[in-house]
């Protein structure tokens, strides 16, 4: 099975790690990794931006105030004796 016929089932790990082999042999594999390359990086970037379409929107979390902290009363001692 050839590279491209495989890219849909990498996770999302693999995928990412190919991209980036794929982007570095661009820049400097030999003429056949780069024209491979060249191939492959538009389907790449067509998965990835599938995967980013379908993914869950993820909201961002609401910080809540930090609860104000309970100063205890403050007790009067007997009067110190000499």
């Amino acid at each position: 099975m050839a590279i491209d016929e495989r890219i849909s089932g990498y996770s999302d790990k693999e995928l990412g790690s190919l991209h980036d082999n794929v982007r570095r042999l661009a820049q400097t594999g030999s003429t056949a990794q780069r024209a491979e390359a060249e191939r492959l990086m538009p389907l790449i970037d067509a998965e990835l931006a599938e995967r980013k379409a379908k993914a869950p929107v993820r909201k961002t979390p609401v910080r809540k105030a930090a609860a104000k902290k309970k100063v205890a009363p403050v007790k009067e001692d007997a009067p110190a004796e000499d």
